[in-house]
């Protein structure tokens, strides 16, 4: 069983990686809006780095869990799976923006 400093340190590493992501996804929206592809796309690819590193983290603790290792549940790692999904849902999102507004400025050449 993880010790619950360990928990807090790899329930934080989680947190601060998907917030990051999270925000670039944010950013990539924010470029797509402006028909800035290129620049969407380089941050919602940092977005993907930031998320594979907390995503890293978690893969990790569902292993040694898998392996017959207990992990320490506390709020804090349950809040941390909160930022890791919502990390999850902007990125898809970011994309799906992305696509909209690519179609949106084909409309508008037209």
């Amino acid at each position: 069983m993880e010790t619950s400093e360990k928990v807090y340190e790899l329930a934080f590493n989680i947190i601060v990686h998907a917030g990051e992501s999270r925000s670039l996804s944010s950013e990539a929206m924010d470029a797509a809006e402006n028909y800035d592809f290129k620049k969407a796309e380089e941050l919602l690819e940092k977005a993907n780095e930031e998320f594979l590193k907390c995503h890293e983290v978690q893969t990790d603790m569902l292993t040694r869990e898998a392996n017959g290792e207990e992990n320490e549940i506390n709020v804090i790692l349950i809040h941390s799976q909160d930022h890791l999904t919502m990390a999850t849902m902007a990125m898809d999102n970011a994309r799906r923006w992305i696509k909209i507004n690519k179609k949106l400025q084909e409309l508008e050449e037209k």
